[in-house]
């Protein structure tokens, strides 16, 4: 049976210039996602067609191409990369996703505003969210409340902060553990408040390896260390960093947490902690 040709100019994330070329294959399948990865298993591209939610490692369809994409992913027999285009063959069509246009995901470092981060900490004592470990948000505001208080003061520490990223590393649920989102907090608070490489360190160290938590959250862990991180929180940096105000730190909260299942409000419990409880340097 021949098969027909599709092709699909898509948005991307502007990694993808530069991705070295070669096999990819599909990793995982939901709702409104489905992942690849190449042969090493390193990189996941999250392949959507929802554009309100950027991701480092996004890959961006028109809605109907996607959806009709996402009905033949499961048959998919071949996908290649090379010259800025995924090419996945299936039974019944050759798909050809071009990237035409590009976003970056990249943290920009400039100094956090303490007013910022007060009124910021205001806005987060009015969230009601239970956070994936099962206990409230709001508990990881406060050293005195947080159900981790030992294991998250062990992250502020060179000599103990390996044993922190391990308490946390891939503890939790689903195929992003509530631990590694909380990492990713804090990750993204140190890489903007001190120069010291330790944290960074002790997660590379864990996600080499398998064993620890699920090839998900090792890319956002993977693309967290190189700072890449999704829209709603570089727009909450940004909020942060003093830039002009466009929108309730409200709104910027809500799109923060509105990742995954409990993904956005683990994560935000990682940035809170970390302002919290990291010394400021």
């Amino acid at each position: 049976m021949q098969r027909s040709q599709h092709n699909v100019t898509v948005y991307g994330d502007q990694d993808f210039l530069t991705l070295e070329e070669g096999t990819w294959y599909v990793h995982s399948v939901f709702e409104h996602t489905f992942n690849l990865t190449n042969q090493q298993q390193t990189t996941l591209v999250i392949v959507t067609g929802d554009r309100t939610k950027l991701l480092p490692g996004g890959l961006y369809l028109p809605p109907a191409e996607f959806t009709a994409l996402q009905r033949q992913i499961r048959d998919v027999q071949r996908i290649t990369f090379r010259q800025q285009t995924f090419y996945l063959e299936t039974y019944q069509t050759c798909w050809s996703l071009k990237i035409t246009t590009t976003f970056t995901a990249t943290l920009k470092q400039r100094p956090l505003v303490p007013q910022r981060i007060s009124d910021f900490q205001t806005a987060c004592c009015q969230l009601t969210q239970v956070t994936g470990f099962d206990h409230p948000f709001r508990q990881f505001l406060d050293l005195a409340t947080t159900p981790y208080p030992k294991e998250l003061l062990w992250l502020t520490t060179p000599v103990t902060v390996q044993w922190g990223v391990d308490f946390f590393i891939g503890r939790g649920r689903g195929l992003t553990p509530s631990g590694d989102d909380l990492l990713l907090g804090w990750l993204l608070i140190d890489e903007l408040t001190t120069q010291d490489q330790r944290l960074q360190t002790a997660i590379n160290r864990r996600i080499q390896s398998t064993k620890y938590t699920t090839a998900v959250g090792r890319s956002y862990l993977a693309y967290g260390l190189q700072q890449k991180f999704s829209s709603a929180l570089l727009a909450l940096v940004a909020y942060l960093q003093g830039a002009p105000v466009t929108q309730p730190v409200t709104e910027l909260l809500a799109a923060a947490i509105h990742y995954g299942n409990t993904s956005g409000i683990d994560c935000l419990a990682g940035i809170v902690s970390a302002l919290a409880f990291k010394p400021q340097n």
